[in-house]
């Protein structure tokens, strides 16, 4: 298992895991919400545009304010540590570490495969 060093890694992961990992495609068969996730540490934004099953695209340093769907992360060395598995999704919410600012919980969980 590589190690993510860097949020740019992690974002690399989550494009590959999409176009790599069958379970994941279908899990998104037809999501298509935009994802705004905000490092609240250095106000830093990405913007996942996934369409449905045909592609995904991550705007590093994009936001949407509109976006159904926004997770904020105290810090970007909370999305290293869920990524390298020394921080489990559900420990990282219920400490605050992740707050889930807007979205269905039912498409949250869609994405959990794709992102933790």
């Amino acid at each position: 298992m590589p190690e993510f060093s860097d949020i740019k890694d992690c974002l690399e992961e989550i494009k590959n895991r999409y176009e790599n990992d069958e379970k994941v495609k279908k899990k998104l068969t037809k999501y298509e919400d935009p994802i705004q996730m905000t490092f609240i540490d250095t106000n830093r934004k990405v913007l996942l545009l996934i369409e449905r099953d045909e592609g995904i695209e991550i705007k590093d340093g994009m936001g949407d304010e509109s976006a159904p769907v926004k997770i904020d992360f105290a810090t970007e060395q909370v999305m290293l540590d869920l990524f390298n598995k020394e921080l489990g999704a559900v420990k990282a919410y219920s400490d605050g570490k992740i707050k889930i600012v807007e979205g269905n919980i039912r498409n949250l969980m869609k994405l959990r495969s794709l992102m933790f």
